[in-house]
């Protein structure tokens, strides 16, 4: 009888202590998720009170102490984006990033810290050549997915800015081909007419300008367009055409005393011509 007692308290024991086991073991866990969610959240604050320093710092910190949260490749994103936006710190962003981009399983976050990499060099380091590299990278990871035309979009741009003109619109054209009715197509041909402007190709670049004024979405864009086609129009001798377009433009452009420095000039030519009625440039 006291052999079976002794037995049935040691298993009641036995169970008792894996009981409690198994709750510390859930309390533990519990204090984990409850850790991980205030650091986040603290982190949000920080951001949104535009302590931008604090946040880096705790996103850095939640990323580095909850590796396996599936919230780790956001806070990376937004840490590095902080670095970069508010602190200046570049080389602090790029790190991150790369770290982030070529992260297993971070989706979407991955892609997005492609994207970064390429405007952290274009646009914060002035480094065209190497924004053109990670731009191909996004490309190359997601060729018809999301963000996969604004990056072609970025490499012609960095191709304008680099002098490389060819390639530029080559790539524009490219985008132009891929996908006619693209949300980026006015800005695109834009960018086919600047191409063939600044290497004194006027009547292409009057085609295009116009085109891209036929397809501009508001009025900025068409502004642009119109003002772009005036200047091929002077550029081609069509000083009568190039003055309609510019006293149209006027009222609509952002920087109308520029428009108003072009019509005094073509003015001042049209007098010193003696010609009121140029030819049109083919």
């Amino acid at each position: 009888m006291r052999s079976l007692l002794s037995s049935r308290w040691t298993r009641r024991l036995l169970a008792s202590l894996a009981g409690g086991v198994v709750a510390a073991f859930l309390l533990v866990l519990v204090c984990d998720r409850l850790g991980e969610n205030k650091l986040f959240s603290q982190a949000e604050a920080a951001a949104e009170r535009g302590d931008h320093r604090r946040a880096a710092a705790l996103f850095a910190e939640f990323a580095e102490h909850h590796a396996r949260d599936p919230r780790v490749p956001e806070a990376l994103y937004r840490q590095a984006r902080t670095a970069s936006l508010f602190l200046n710190d570049q080389e602090g962003a790029i790190r991150v990033l790369r770290q982030l981009a070529r992260r297993e399983g971070a989706g979407s976050w991955a892609l997005k810290a492609q994207q970064l990499l390429g405007e952290v060099f274009e646009e914060r380091k002035g480094d065209c050549r190497q924004a053109i590299v990670e731009y191909q990278r996004l490309i190359t990871l997601t060729p018809d997915g999301e963000g996969s035309d604004a990056a072609r979009f970025a490499v012609a741009r960095c191709s304008f800015s680099l002098g490389d003109y060819d390639q530029s619109r080559a790539e524009f054209e490219q985008l132009l081909e891929r996908h006619p009715a693209n949300p980026l197509r006015a800005q695109a041909l834009l960018g086919v007419a600047s191409t063939w402007y600044v290497t004194g190709r006027y009547p292409q670049a009057l085609q295009r300008y116009r085109e891209a004024l036929a397809a501009a979405p508001d009025q900025a864009l068409a502004a642009e367009a119109r003002f772009g086609a005036a200047s091929a129009l002077e550029e081609a001798g069509d000083l009568t055409g190039a003055l309609a377009e510019f006293e149209r433009v006027r009222p609509v452009y952002p920087n109308p005393a520029l428009v108003g420095q072009r019509i005094a000039r073509i003015r001042d030519r049209i007098a010193r011509r003696g010609d009121l009625a140029a030819p049109h440039a083919p």
